[in-house]
């Protein structure tokens, strides 16, 4: 089953093996502020998501992962 939920901390390792470009602080900050999600199917996480906000209130995708079902 497909599920979509926003980023923890815990998930750090898994992000950092999709995601190369963001720093840990921002990383932190996407977990504090519920900016990312883990994309898992099966609870298995096969991709992540993340956004910025434009104007402080638009988001904005600015990544997409998806590493698929292995």
């Amino acid at each position: 089953m497909l599920e979509v939920r926003y980023v923890t901390k815990a998930d750090k390792e898994f992000w950092f093996t999709l995601d190369e470009h963001l720093c840990e602080r921002e990383f932190e900050l996407k977990a504090r502020d519920k900016r990312g999600y883990v994309i898992r199917v099966n609870g298995k996480p096969i991709g992540i998501m993340r956004y910025n906000l434009i104007w402080d209130n638009t988001p904005f995708l600015t990544l997409i992962y998806y590493s698929g079902t292995k």
